[in-house]
């Protein structure tokens, strides 16, 4: 049984502070905290949700087999020198009752929208819900890059294509796929918790017939798919540049995200092959395209 959680905390300045929480959430924090490190105290403004602290301690909480070492090294990358991340032991709470008011409808387009369980939207003839359970996996919809990943795919035709969501973390991007008509999807990730929820999203939806859920040394090196899409971090990404455009059928799509802007040039390097655009959200980039035609 659960009894403790890992909390890593980070204080730094306003200008970092917003990086240091993404990254946080991209690296499957299961809740993020940003509170005052300087005694600077904050009034209502416009965008109440957006703490303009001079310094701030941002704070995420981790399952206890989570590796630290690697995560410190990560935040400090994205921090900067200064960044010193702080882990420590934080006792179990019911962390699903306790969140539910932190997760409601994220609308990503007019037609496409990802909801908890608890909250779905009414039903209508052109809208898509895809609706996930907020856990230990990333993607819930909140973050900026699942966001941009979902936009792209919701631009595809994908009636009858199929997915490949190479670091799948809740399986979101793999279940929208298929609710908006890909044919068939698979979902790959090194946690077996992110395969776990995965299947559970997928049936949540309706549409756990048509996902696979598999480590990475279980993808057969023979399959090729219409899309493939990697929301991970920069570094992962280049490193995993064969592998994805092996998997890439002649003229599919490739949505790559989990890249800050100012990664975008290293990361369309390793990808040179391949016309991609930009599209962004903030401090985070998503790049889309096809292989350049010889």
């Amino acid at each position: 049984m659960q009894t403790y959680w890992w909390r890593i905390s980070v204080t730094a300045g306003l200008d970092a502070a917003g990086r240091i929480e993404e990254t946080l959430e991209v690296l499957g924090a299961l809740a993020v905290t940003r509170t005052d490190a300087g005694d600077s105290p904050q009034f209502d403004g416009a965008v109440p949700d957006r703490p303009r602290w001079v310094l701030q301690s941002i704070s995420g909480l981790f399952p206890p087999d989570t590796d630290i070492p690697t995560l410190k090294a990560q935040l400090m990358a994205v921090g900067g020198a200064g960044a010193a991340p702080v882990a420590e032991h934080f006792a179990d709470q019911d962390w699903e009752l306790s969140g539910r008011a932190s997760f409601a409808p994220v609308r990503i387009s007019d037609h496409l929208w990802v909801c908890p369980p608890w909250d779905r939207l009414p039903e209508a003839e052109d809208l898509v819900q895809v609706v996930i359970t907020p856990g230990l996996a990333f993607g819930t919809g909140t973050h900026a890059t699942t966001q941009l990943c979902l936009q792209q795919l919701g631009c595809q035709m994908l009636r009858g294509r199929t997915v490949l969501d190479w670091g799948c973390g809740s399986g979101v991007l793999a279940v929208a796929a298929l609710l908006l008509g890909a044919g068939t999807a698979t979902a790959v990730d090194l946690d077996p918790k992110a395969l776990v929820a995965s299947r559970e999203n997928a049936t949540l939806n309706g549409v756990n017939d048509a996902l696979s859920v598999c480590r990475p040394d279980e993808v057969s090196s023979h399959e090729q798919y219409d899309v493939v899409v990697a929301n991970i971090l920069a570094g992962t990404i280049m490193d995993l540049a064969p592998t994805l455009e092996h998997h890439l059928a002649p003229g599919g799509i490739l949505i790559l995200s989990g890249i800050l802007v100012v990664q975008t040039d290293r990361v369309q390097a390793a990808f040179a092959q391949y016309n991609l655009s930009l599209s962004h959200r903030e401090e985070w980039a998503c790049l889309c395209g096809s292989r350049i035609a010889s």
